[in-house]
């Protein structure tokens, strides 16, 4: 019959030290013992846990009781870690191999990524050229296609008593963007809300979610584009700068973030196939690598 893990545990032999001789270790400067030292506090069976292993884990805020408490609980995780892999290894005999060759396999794949992402962030051009944004925009026009309808828009909700609501209206429903820094300023003194970026695009739910249930706004279309609306209390300025409707090809500044990182992931690509080629082409000219 197998003995629980809880009940091997406190049955194997595991030598710890004192609490008190720990935390002499672990909270006081260490700069005395020669670096070469390696300091037991922990065995189990022949599994050993030294204390440069706990020291780098411990947080400097901790008291010396919470800092007792932390060692005390990561002793005991890592017997009880060590007494899992132990009955691991006692059971699994049939399949070793397997997962030896599946961890090697592993390691292996985590090197060479590693090795990968170094070249990338030594090698790698970042900076993607409106014209390579175009050009890629237009070899591949089809697959960007909108899913949702979009919209590029000026709102502001005000007090029906604020001041110069008719030049806030021409500012608004003008197209000098000359008018940018006066709308600005109107804004942050008067307004209860507003939206004002005419250079992004907004998903159209996104947009009449800013209204919740205070408008209808359904009637707005590039025809009829501008739209006042008041209540007791206040009045709704909306100017429909543009619109593409679901279906309609996405404009390039939509989606130009999604094109930079295809761009830049085909060149990371190409890094690593360019420093992979040469890497086999050295190894074959110095007989590194040979077939026999």
């Amino acid at each position: 019959m197998e003995i629980p893990i809880q009940q091997n545990l406190s049955k194997t032999y595991i030598l710890i030290k004192s609490y008190y001789i720990i935390l002499v270790f672990l909270l006081s400067s260490c700069s005395s013992f020669d670096n070469n030292d390696e300091v037991l506090i922990a065995r189990l069976g022949d599994s050993y846990l030294y204390e440069h292993q706990v020291t780098s884990l411990i947080n400097s805020k901790l008291s010396s009781v919470d800092s007792s408490i932390f060692i005390q609980q990561y002793i005991n995780n890592w017997a009880q870690e060590e007494l899992l892999l132990q009955k691991a290894a006692l059971n699994i005999n049939q399949d070793q191999l397997e997962i030896d060759k599946r961890l090697e396999s592993y390691r292996r794949s985590l090197l060479i990524h590693a090795y990968e992402q170094k070249i990338i962030e030594q090698s790698l051009d970042t900076i993607v050229l409106e014209d390579q944004l175009q050009s890629y925009y237009n070899q591949h026009v089809d697959d960007y296609l909108l899913a949702d309808k979009i919209t590029k828009v000026m709102f502001v909700k005000t007090s029906i008593m604020a001041p110069k609501l008719d030049s806030l209206e021409s500012w608004l429903f003008d197209n000098d963007t000359l008018l940018i820094d006066a709308i600005e300023t109107y804004c942050h003194q008067y307004a209860k809300r507003f939206y004002y970026n005419p250079d992004e695009w907004l998903m159209w739910n996104d947009f009449q979610q800013i209204f919740s249930n205070e408008l209808d706004i359904s009637s707005l279309s590039m025809k009829n584009n501008t739209m006042i609306l008041e209540d007791s209390l206040d009045v709704y300025f909306i100017h429909l700068i543009n619109l593409k409707d679901k279906g309609e090809i996405a404009p390039l500044e939509y989606v130009k973030d999604e094109i930079r990182s295809i761009l830049l992931n085909q060149r990371k690509l190409k890094t690593v196939e360019v420093i992979q080629t040469k890497l086999f082409e050295d190894a074959k000219q110095s007989n590194e690598f040979e077939v026999y």
